[in-house]
């Protein structure tokens, strides 16, 4: 047997045998690989699906973006219960929540002047709301009501003794949120700012105007609010001339124009 120092060599055609096997095995996609690169859409399809579903869930089937609890400021006399059921919003989605159309819908409360709706995410809304100010309270009947300086009516809450009360003769029913009558409203007013110390009981009619009853027990008739200046300073007048005289008055009508007593 004979020795080569050399390293012996391959017939040819077993050494490209060869060398095509290594080729393909390090050429050769895995199978990871290939499924990746045929399925990556539909992976993709199914990831964007968890995620849409997951944030649908989020939005409609937790609470975490529905009203539920409000931040009313403002408010003395409505009952955070009215602004919120006035609001129409409790329990809705935040997203679906339309600020402008809640202060519409919270105005609609004939006690709220003016009302302001802020909302923010997660679920925050905020009420800020201008009362009306009474400035009579207005009598009719067995209803007691409370009027602003715009002449809006509205249900008497509390006790108001330090406010003047007219008592309303006419036989119409008033309705909350309803407009006083201009003109009796401007009548009450008038005799206030004219003649503050008058008394606080005032009465109303159509017919006769503003009036009260003094402390001797005379019913004072002053009609409208023309030129009621005028019409206190004659009746001042006149009472104290028929104080003078010891007269005994039932009634003084200055509504007419020249005073009338008997």
């Amino acid at each position: 047997m004979t020795f080569s120092a050399r390293r012996p060599t391959r017939p040819a055609k077993t050494r490209r045998r060869l060398n095509t096997i290594a080729q393909g095995t390090l050429s050769a996609p895995s199978w990871t690989s290939t499924l990746w690169s045929t399925q990556r859409p539909k992976i993709f399809a199914v990831l964007l699906l968890l995620i849409l579903g997951g944030a649908l869930y989020v939005f409609f089937d937790t609470d975490y973006f529905y009203a539920f609890n409000f931040n009313i400021t403002g408010a003395r006399y409505v009952t955070t219960a009215e602004i919120e059921k006035a609001s129409g919003i409790r329990g809705y989605n935040i997203f679906f929540v339309d600020a402008r159309a809640v202060e519409r819908a919270i105005l609609k409360l004939p006690e709220v002047k003016a009302a302001t709706v802020t909302t923010r995410l997660p679920n925050y809304v905020a009420i800020e709301i201008q009362e009306r100010q009474p400035v009579f309270v207005w009598q009719r009947g067995a209803e007691t009501f409370w009027v602003d300086a715009d002449g809006i009516f509205f249900r008497a809450r509390a006790p108001m003794s330090e406010l003047p009360t007219v008592r309303d003769l006419d036989p119409s029913v008033i309705q909350p949120g309803q407009r006083a009558q201009a003109n009796a409203v401007a009548a009450a007013w008038a005799l206030r700012a004219t003649m503050p110390e008058s008394p606080r009981a005032l009465e109303w009619s159509t017919g006769r105007g503003i009036a009260f009853t003094d402390e001797r027990g005379w019913k004072i008739y002053l009609g409208d609010a023309d030129a009621m200046p005028g019409k206190i300073a004659i009746l001042r007048a006149l009472i104290a001339q028929l104080v003078a005289q010891n007269a005994r008055i039932r009634f003084i009508d200055l509504g007419k124009g020249d005073p009338y007593y008997q």
